[in-house]
């Protein structure tokens, strides 16, 4: 493995659940939503840790996706806690990804998309860069749908089994509080 062409890839959205995460390189849809682009590399992550994000995590946009309600996005001028994913992904999926979480185009910050807009270096582990994706402004909160919610939980579900039901909602149910 040739680290210079490796990123750890943060995740904090749907994401965290390791079903939906591979849809973004095997492409087709994730429980009937919209469908994702096939990579030429679909190899899996080679690897996957635990990776706590300083920031603030809240919903906003409107997503046709997501029942037309809010999704995860990091508001990187607030402390806080997000819970991550990180999956070992070579770079080129990672571009890839980027394409597909920003409407089809490199992100560019500042550029004024909607969605995420802005890869950035939150660290690094083991000599290789963790990236994640957000959107380069605040975007407006908007609550996410029960859909969003639920595979919000099954990831949180799937990668901190140490996190008790009520914890995972009272995480899930703070995040726009103070928006």
């Amino acid at each position: 493995m040739d680290r210079s062409k490796m990123v750890w890839y943060a995740v904090y959205g749907s994401n965290l659940l390791y079903e939906r995460f591979m849809t973004y390189l095997k492409g087709g849809s994730f429980r009937g939503g919209h469908p994702a682009a096939r990579f030429n590399d679909t190899a899996p992550p080679r690897a996957r840790l635990l990776y706590e994000l300083p920031y603030d995590m809240y919903f906003g946009n409107s997503s046709g996706s997501w029942e037309g309600k809010g999704v995860s996005f990091l508001d990187v001028t607030r402390p806080g806690k997000a819970y991550s994913v990180a999956y070992l992904i070579t770079r080129e999926q990672f571009d890839h990804i980027c394409i597909q979480e920003n409407g089809g185009k490199m992100p560019e910050p500042y550029q004024g998309s909607p969605w995420y807009d802005l890869a950035i270096k939150v660290g690094e582990f083991d000599g290789i860069p963790v990236m994640t994706l957000t959107n380069s402004g605040v975007r407006p909160a908007n609550e996410p749908g029960e859909k969003y919610l639920e595979v919000l939980k099954l990831g949180l579900n799937e990668n901190y089994p140490y996190l008790t039901e009520e914890e995972i909602i009272e995480y899930l149910s703070s995040r726009n509080k103070n928006r």
